[in-house]
C-alpha cells in the first residue's frame, strides 16, 4: 500500500528508511489491533511496543487509520495475497477452510469487522482492496462449477458465493479456539450439498 505523504524507503524528511523499524511497527500495530481492536489502538501504544519513537511513526503514517490499513496489507502476504481464480471448488473450500482454523487469523477479521461502526474507511478499504477481487474469483469459480456440472446446470453462481461469504462470516465471529480446518470444510461442503454440490 501506497503510504501517505512519503516515498516508498524514504522517510519525509529524507533519509533513509529502516526496513527494520517498518516491520516491528507494523506487526506492533497488527498485534495491538487483534489485542484491542481499531478503537483501543493508537499511535502511542504501537511505538511503544514496537521500541521506537512516536515520531518515527508518524514519519511513515499520518494516521492511525493509514497505519492499520498498512498493518493488514502486511498481513496479507503470503498467506492472504493469492485470489481464489483458478481453483477448483473442492481447492477453494480446502483453502478457505484452512485458513478459518487459525485463531490468529479468525481473532483479526472479527476486529476489522468490528471496526465498521467507528471506522468505516478502514474496512471500505480493506473490502474494496482484498476482499472484492476475491468475491469477483469466487463467483468465476461457482461458474466454472457449474459448467463442470459440479452443480445443477441453473445454479446462479451468485447463490454459491453468498453461502460460502456467509458461512465465513459465521465462523469468523465464533470464539471456538478450536476449531479445526477439516470441521470448517465438512460445514461448508454440507451447506453446498443443500444446493445440489457433488464433491
Amino acid at each position: 500500500m501506497a503510504e501517505s505523504g512519503a516515498v516508498a524507503g524514504v522517510e519525509r524528511h529524507g533519509r533513509p528508511r529502516d526496513p527494520e523499524n517498518d516491520a516491528a511497527i507494523l506487526n506492533a500495530a497488527l498485534d495491538l489491533l487483534i489485542e484491542r481492536g481499531a478503537t483501543g489502538t493508537s499511535i502511542e501504544a504501537v511505538a511503544q511496543r514496537a521500541g521506537v519513537a512516536k515520531l518515527t511513526v508518524y514519519r511513515r503514517w499520518r494516521s492511525k487509520e493509514d497505519l492499520l490499513m498498512a498493518a493488514l496489507e502486511h498481513a496479507r502476504a503470503p498467506d492472504m495475497d493469492t485470489a481464489p481464480a483458478g481453483q477448483s471448488i473442492d481447492e477453494l473450500i480446502s483453502s478457505i477452510a484452512e485458513l478459518l482454523s487459525r485463531p490468529r487469523f479468525r481473532a483479526l477479521m472479527a476486529r476489522v469487522i468490528g471496526a465498521s461502526v467507528d471506522y468505516p474507511q478502514l474496512v471500505s478499504a480493506y473490502t474494496e482492496r482484498y476482499l472484492r477481487p476475491r468475491l469477483d474469483a469466487l463467483t468465476e469459480t461457482a461458474r466454472q462449477a457449474i459448467d463442470a456440472g459440479t452443480f445443477p446446470p441453473h445454479t446462479d453462481p451468485r447463490v454459491i458465493q453468498d453461502i460460502l461469504t456467509g458461512s465465513i462470516g459465521f465462523v469468523l465471529l465464533q470464539h471456538e479456539q478450536d476449531v479445526t480446518a477439516a470441521q470448517v470444510e465438512q460445514r461448508l461442503q454440507a451447506l453446498l450439498r443443500h444446493i445440489g454440490y457433488q464433491p
